[in-house]
């Protein structure tokens, strides 16, 4: 009876075993779709995006007409630059946008910033791959540095979702990406909430770098997720001017489009 017993477990522990390999066989030779960053759905990605197609059209992507300094998009009867760059004076050199803040793109951003999706953050980081494949305006470029959080608020959220969405930006552009050299040292308040007036005194002096070698004489990529009033970048940029660095240039996912709404 014993023998019987120990015959049957040895006959459902191979049957166990078989079917683990054959799962395993069936995932190497017909591997499962990956899955889209945004909503899901398996899909077939041609680019090493990381969202599927049906949300690509769903975003609202920057398109000309547009600001020359910063790709905000003109409206009808606006001149180039717009009145944003010509009524404000910047210490990055160039702004660059892949998309509005608005809609789809304004969705996926807040979920990647408060959601805890960093999933979702390095996805869009894809997005940045691909658009910047054929972008001259970065082939001058020597680092890649994303707009750092303070330690409490990195503490809170657990990841800084800019970082994320500028690791694959760096490996296409086959530039190092540094985190640790550029350092917000002062906690600031939520920009959200600010008036115009409000947001420039709330990040001025709130960057250091604290490694000037790794950035002198560097032209410096600059990377966020939202760029509205331009004051957070600007104020990163002074800092790596100040450390030597040859130039800023600005790179975000998203620009605000409604800036005559802020208060002054």
């Amino acid at each position: 009876m014993i023998i019987k017993e120990k015959r049957r477990l040895t006959d459902i522990n191979r049957g166990i075993a078989l079917r683990m390999l054959w799962q395993a066989l069936l995932k190497l030779f017909y591997p499962p779709l990956p899955s889209c960053v945004a909503c899901g759905e398996p899909f077939t990605s041609v680019y090493p995006l990381a969202l599927c197609q049906g949300c690509l059209e769903r975003i609202p992507f920057v398109t000309k007409p547009v600001c020359s300094r910063c790709d905000r998009p003109l409206r009808g009867g606006e001149t180039d630059p717009c009145r944003e760059c010509q009524g404000e004076t910047y210490f990055y050199e160039q702004a660059m946008a892949v998309a509005v803040y608005d809609g789809y793109m304004r969705e996926l951003l807040h979920s990647a910033k408060y959601d805890f999706r960093p999933d979702l953050a390095r996805g869009l980081g894809t997005i940045f791959a691909v658009w910047a494949e054929n972008e001259t305006r970065l082939e001058e470029i020597d680092a890649v540095i994303p707009v750092p959080l303070h330690p409490e608020k990195l503490a809170t959220r657990g990841y800084n979702q800019a970082e994320l969405m500028a690791e694959p930006l760096a490996a296409a552009l086959r530039r190092p990406l540094y985190t640790g050299v550029l350092q917000r040292v002062r906690a600031t308040l939520s920009q959200s909430k600010l008036s115009r007036r409000e947001r420039k005194e709330n990040t001025r002096n709130a960057f250091a770098v604290v490694n000037c070698l790794a950035v002198a004489g560097k032209e410096v990529l600059l990377v966020d997720d939202i760029r509205t009033t331009g004051y957070t970048l600007s104020a990163a940029a002074r800092a790596l001017l100040l450390a030597g660095a040859r130039g800023v240039k600005v790179l975000t996912m998203a620009v605000g489009v409604t800036p005559a709404q802020w208060k002054n």
